[in-house]
């Protein structure tokens, strides 16, 4: 409700101030603006009430509709009106919780700032303190054995659901992993032992941000003052005049074909559920969400293809949700070969002899987009109920290291599918598809040059099809069926089954061997059979 105050000024006319409430700040205090109004000379009483009310009601109007905005407001004002109006209404809850994160630092260097008093010289001092060392204060903590005797077995699920967590991070306390500051304080509420009794602090002193957190710094504000130009608050977006974050070379893990040989061995003694997982990763190369999101009527075992069409991630304080994919392209339809169709079949099965053993324990029903729907979840905890993704990856180093294997991310398993793939001289286009890349680019900046057969070479045969790391030439994806050349030819000695897919591995002449290669006939297959779902 608008309020409003005569006020008589020196030379006998009057004005009038209208006030109207525009939400609370940070700290929960209310931000009043205000409205000055003169009436023109000669305006009747009720004539002048009557514009009043007018001019109050259309103040309102346009206060409540986010319509006004001071250009005089600070960063941090600025910064919770973007999410409010836009972050939280557009993007994703996952995104939205990890720019929730950026906020503390951004207030602390950029808060108190004026809208338009912010410049390019404020924004690249920001980022290269985020760049110096000592940074990074961030502690860590793990779980003392006073604390232990306060988590029995049985009861680790009521204090979790009463200190507001997941039994996933339950368990990570549980077992000695490191959490962050926020989760041990919410565990030593609930026990009622000290801090520093129930947790052991890891300080992490001398640390700094590389360049592609600081590049997250710079899309978040980026984003912030290009909304500011649009409400009229700013002219321009002072972050395009700032020097971007020189992101920072991210090495791409992959697996060799023996260590897969190894990996698929070792998964025979794994549990059912991680290792299916881990296989469809590899045979796939899907995202570790999107393997996790899968339902039942996602997969055509008959047709032997696979859909993605949901994400699934767990959001603090808002538990395990599913969300779209990442992109357009990554809402897509992956082939899978004989081996992995009956993979599934196996593991129906199983989980269907899991459901019938937890009985009424069982969670029937999910949310997903905004519906309860029958729960046909592939994967899931041991009661049905959607899991983390996060505890794949935290079972997954362990396993590699109890089996001798090399200590690659969970990631590194799609990284593993597309560099097999690459090298086999799989269609650029074909590899993109089944990835859900967004652009082919992405597919052959991250892969192109980093597939290394044996020889260091990206194809076999005569000089001119061949690509040396040193020599500058661009890789060439080839769409002919290579051959050996020479009097070395050596021709196809063996190969093995890839996806589906017959991938000859010892061809050509006897300097280049052990290079993957599809043959013919299932390149063409990969081709007709990896497409877009519109």
């Amino acid at each position: 409700m608008a309020k409003i105050t005569k006020r008589m000024k020196k030379d006998g006319t009057c004005s009038y101030c209208i006030r109207v409430s525009n939400g609370y700040d940070r700290r929960g205090r209310q931000v009043m603006v205000n409205r000055t109004f003169t009436p023109p000379p000669g305006m009747t009483g009720k004539k002048l009430e009557k514009e009043l009310q007018r001019q109050a009601d259309a103040f309102e109007q346009e206060v409540h509709a986010g319509v006004l905005l001071d250009a005089s407001m600070k960063v941090d004002d600025l910064i919770e009106r973007w999410f409010t109006e836009y972050a939280e209404k557009k993007l994703k809850p996952k995104t939205v919780y990890n720019y929730r994160r950026l906020v503390p630092r951004i207030s602390a260097g950029l808060g108190q700032l004026k809208v338009c008093q912010v410049k390019p010289a404020h924004l690249m001092a920001f980022y290269s303190n985020l760049e110096e060392q000592g940074v990074r204060e961030d502690s860590t903590y793990t779980a003392t054995p006073a604390l232990l005797e306060r988590l029995p077995h049985g009861k680790r699920g009521q204090i979790a659901k009463a200190a507001g967590i997941g039994d996933d991070t339950m368990r990570n306390v549980y077992r000695g992993a490191n959490v962050s500051q926020s989760t041990a304080e919410k565990v030593v509420r609930v026990v009622g032992l000290p801090l520093s009794k129930a947790f052991t602090e890891h300080v992490k002193d001398g640390g700094r941000l590389n360049g592609n957190t600081v590049q997250h710094y710079h899309r978040m504000l980026s984003s912030v003052f290009t909304k500011a130009v649009q409400w009229g608050l700013v002219p321009e977006n002072p972050c395009k005049r700032a020097e971007a974050p020189k992101a920072e070379e991210i090495d791409v893990q992959a697996l060799e074909e023996k260590d897969v040989a190894r990996l698929l061995e070792a998964l025979q003694d794994a549990p059912a559920q991680f290792s299916v997982i881990t296989q469809l990763a590899l045979f796939t190369g899907a995202r570790r969400s999107e393997i996790c999101g899968l339902r039942w009527c996602d997969v055509d075992l008959d047709a032997g293809t696979l859909s993605i069409e949901r994400n699934v991630q767990y959001i603090p304080g808002k538990g395990t949700v599913f969300t779209t994919p990442k992109t357009k392209r990554s809402r897509r339809c992956i082939k899978i070969g004989p081996e992995c169709v009956q993979l599934l079949r196996e593991y129906r099965q199983h989980q269907r002899a899991e459901r019938l053993r937890m009985g009424t324990a069982w969670v029937r029903r999910v949310e997903i987009a905004g519906k309860m729907v029958e729960n046909d979840l592939l994967f899931t905890k041991w009661n049905g109920a959607p899991i983390d993704p996060k505890t794949v990856t935290t079972w997954f180093p362990g396993f590699l290291a109890a089996h001798d294997l090399p200590p690659v991310h969970f990631h590194s398993l799609r990284h593993t599918n597309a560099s097999l793939l690459i090298a086999a001289h799989v269609p650029v286009t074909a590899v993109s598809g089944r990835l859900g890349h967004a652009k082919t680019s992405t597919t052959t900046d991250i892969y192109l040059c980093r597939v290394h057969p044996v020889g260091g070479r990206c194809c076999i045969g005569c000089p001119d099809r061949c690509v040396y790391p040193d020599s500058g030439r661009k890789p060439r994806i080839k769409t002919e069926q290579p051959t050996g050349g020479g009097d070395d030819s050596a021709g196809p000695v063996g190969c093995f089954l890839y996806d589906g897919l017959c991938v000859v591995l010892f061809i050509g002449c006897k300097a280049h061997r052990n290079v993957p290669y599809l043959c013919l006939i299932c390149r063409k297959q990969l081709e007709m059979n990896t497409h877009e779902r519109e």
